[in-house]
């Protein structure tokens, strides 16, 4: 007896549409389960699992970090980014979301490779702000730029000052941190300052602490 019918884009060729309207026209004709396997040969493997789903699929293939042959298939992380979005409420019920990270870190420390730094949810950059503007618009509101809470993932975001990119608005937020009294003209000129050198070298977080402890320093003489 069948329980579960199989439909897989083995060469990862398939497009949504493509995808829905067949899991569509199976599940007019059964109503058992039905599981989706993509490969992400064309960048597709997400959108196509979620329009799966949409049609009807019950059931979703994926792998921690999209391993599998050649560009693998459905990365976990990515399709529950998808779904998070959709409804987070379920996932919540369904899912121990915190353990996401630590499940990615295992992998990939036991198969030997690296979580690329833009993966979805658990890569470095996916929770970091950098622009003037990003950062001036995350300490107003953390969902103008984060559609994803960092925080039911047991992650934090964080507001990156050390480069050429950074914005006064971010170089004061860590001066209040730092417990500094920092005036706007210091912040002005120390941001100006901070950009000019990360602009020739790289700066530590902790070479930026010591400049903004400085301009304070000299402040108070």
């Amino acid at each position: 007896m069948v329980h579960r019918f199989g439909l897989a884009d083995t060469v990862g060729v398939a497009t949504p549409n493509q995808v829905f309207n067949l899991v569509q026209a199976w599940r007019q004709c059964s109503s058992i389960d039905i599981e989706f396997h993509g490969h992400n040969d064309t960048g597709c493997a997400i959108a196509n699992s979620y329009a799966a789903l949409e049609a009807g699929a019950t059931h979703i293939n994926t792998t921690v970090l999209g391993i599998g042959e050649r560009n693998g298939i459905t990365p976990l992380a990515g399709l529950i980014a998808r779904l998070y979005t959709v409804d987070s409420q379920i996932l919540h019920r369904k899912y121990r979301l915190k353990k996401l990270s630590a499940v990615h870190r295992l992998v990939a420390e036991k198969v030997g490779i690296t979580i690329p730094y833009n993966h979805y949810i658990v890569g470095e950059a996916a929770f970091n702000h950098k622009a003037g503007i990003h950062t001036k618009a995350m300490l107003n509101h953390s969902k103008t730029y984060e559609i994803i809470d960092p925080q039911d993932f047991d992650l934090t975001r964080t507001l990156s000052i050390n480069h050429k990119l950074t914005g006064k608005h971010a170089i004061a937020a860590r001066a209040r941190q730092l417990g500094l009294d920092l005036d706007n003209s210091q912040i002005q000129t120390i941001a100006k300052h901070i950009k000019a050198l990360a602009d020739r070298q790289y700066l530590s977080l902790d070479k930026v602490d010591e400049l903004l402890y400085c301009c304070a320093a000299y402040s108070v003489r």
